[in-house]
């Protein structure tokens, strides 16, 4: 349901990434937010929850973003 909310303003897709579960593209006018296709679900939720926070706070926000380490969550 909060990819489909996200879809609203930005392109969601999901696709092979290489040690990363997400990346947000603002090179374009259109946002993209690329998700790992092999990701489990919680971590793209935590993508997510990070993607809204730069989308309320603006563009500026995304420009002066660091990039974090990636996340990925083993189960044992």
């Amino acid at each position: 349901m909060l990819v489909e909310g996200l879809r609203s303003m930005l392109t969601v897709t999901y696709a092979p990434l290489d040690g990363v579960v997400g990346a947000l593209d603002t090179t374009t006018s259109e946002w993209a937010l690329h998700l790992d296709s092999g990701s489990p679900a919680e971590d793209h939720c935590w993508v997510m929850i990070d993607v809204l926070e730069v989308l309320r706070l603006g563009p500026d926000a995304a420009e002066h973003a660091t990039r974090s380490l990636p996340l990925r969550s083993e189960r044992s």
